[in-house]
């Protein structure tokens, strides 16, 4: 019997092992036809992958020749880290429709009341932001017209001032004392060019 025993172990431990062998080969073959048919869809992944990668490095190239010419602008004035203050601007009849622009901290609208940094400009009878460049534009007030502008002193941080729409207010921070009252006569002039340039009848309606 324990001959008999021994001779049946030879081959039931031999059927097991092939077992597992089927096993492990219908396993590895069905992982093949998966990623078979996926691979036209890796291909074109990989196509797209290398103009995200070129798109990346000119956006890079742009944000860093943006970066050096502002960092050109402020050698002349080291306490201010930003922009020399006696370049700031704005001009209501600029040709392109952009009064001013630059980048200033955008106090967020959600219960953490988080500060982000965003290019904002002043166009058309409206504030908008970009989040990076070529960005679409954010409207962060539609019509200038309808809104007032005041600086803010009784808040954790200094030259903010803030603009008040009916429906909304949206509180802004410069990185100067000198370029938030730029931002605050620039915003006033905006304000003023566009009455000028509208009817009474448009506002009565």
């Amino acid at each position: 019997q324990i001959n008999v025993l021994q001779a049946k172990k030879k081959f039931e431990i031999l059927d097991a092992m092939l077992s597992f062998m089927h096993a492990q080969f219908t396993f590895f073959q069905q992982g093949y036809s998966l990623l078979h048919e996926l691979d036209p869809y890796m291909k074109k992944l990989a196509t797209e992958l290398d103009q995200l990668v070129i798109d990346s490095a000119v956006e890079k190239r742009e944000m860093e020749h943006k970066h050096a010419l502002i960092q050109q602008r402020s050698l002349c004035s080291p306490q201010d880290f930003s922009y020399d203050d006696s370049k700031v601007e704005f001009n209501v009849d600029a040709p392109n429709g952009v009064v001013m622009e630059g980048y200033l901290f955008k106090r967020a609208s959600n219960a953490f009341k988080t500060w982000n940094r965003r290019w904002f400009s002043i166009q058309n009878s409206q504030l908008v932001y970009q989040k990076k460049l070529k960005d679409v534009l954010t409207v962060v007030v539609e019509d200038l017209r309808l809104c007032t502008v005041k600086p803010c002193e009784d808040i954790e941080r200094r030259f903010c001032f803030e603009v008040v729409s009916p429906t909304k207010s949206c509180m802004l921070q410069a990185d100067s004392e000198k370029l938030r009252q730029a931002w605050i006569q620039a915003v006033q002039a905006s304000i003023a060019s566009a009455y000028r340039e509208s009817p009474d009848c448009f506002y009565i309606e």
